[in-house]
């Protein structure tokens, strides 16, 4: 494995949080800290409209609502998953919308401030790159004009430079297909295929500018380590923040 990390597909999966929040964010230290980044970079306003796509159990929908962001939506495929996230957000009285969807088909037009698509959950991980590219239309369809975006993707450079084994690496294509092993939520354990794509920043802006967005900027991140510093090959994930433009 590229880290000691869950896979990407399943890494956003969300126990019920614990109570005790004066010790600990209940969702996390990583997430806290993303989000915290994320408001600063993106200048998140409290009452704004915030799509989080392919959300998973809504970690960082969930964030947000308990820093009273009133206006969250969490969007995902996953029934068992947004039933998870349902049941934090009633455990901890925060409102979030949860919305069973496709991230490749729009959810909304013009109805979002701002817009997340982190921790692979969708874009990165479908079978070909024209999937990819519609995860990137939807979202740029359901942003307000001037609407605001920020995207995480795998480092092209970081796998190469720390992948010993990349017999599951198409360097045609910059697909790496694996399988791995997880515990999904208790005692399920399911056998997942992984297949990601690995990118390198001009690629994104390549991809985010035929979109329409513009004002691309990219950062080095990893989990609980997002930050304005430069890409290296020493980051394992490569976050955008990119703008559709107001006409």
């Amino acid at each position: 494995m590229v880290s000691g990390r869950p896979p990407r597909k399943v890494h956003h999966i969300l126990p019920l949080p614990r109570l005790d929040v004066e010790k600990a964010p209940p969702f996390g230290r990583e997430v806290a800290q993303e989000v915290e980044f994320l408001i600063e970079l993106m200048d998140l306003k409290p009452d704004e409209e915030i799509l989080d796509v392919a959300s998973g159990a809504g970690r960082h929908a969930l964030e947000l609502a308990r820093r009273e962001f009133s206006g969250v939506t969490a969007l995902d495929l996953s029934d068992q998953l947004l039933g998870i996230g349902r049941r934090c957000a009633e455990t901890l009285g925060l409102t979030v919308e949860f919305v069973k969807g496709d991230a490749r088909k729009p959810v909304a037009t013009e109805r979002f401030d701002a817009a997340l698509l982190l921790g692979g959950g969708a874009f990165g991980l479908q079978e070909a790159d024209r999937e990819n590219y519609a995860i990137l239309d939807a979202t740029f369809a359901a942003l307000k004009p001037g609407g605001r975006l920020a995207l995480s993707a795998m480092n092209l450079l970081h796998l190469i430079r720390h992948r010993q084994d990349l017999s599951g690496f198409d360097p045609q294509t910059n697909f790496l297909t694996t399988t791995e092993r997880v515990q999904i939520e208790g005692d399920v354990v399911e056998d997942l295929p992984l297949h990601e794509r690995y990118y390198v920043l001009p690629g994104l802006r390549n991809d985010l500018g035929r979109v329409g967005f513009r004002n691309i900027m990219g950062f080095g991140a990893d989990a609980g380590r997002f930050s304005s510093r430069a890409i290296t090959t020493d980051d394992p994930e490569i976050l955008v923040y990119a703008v559709k433009p107001k006409s």
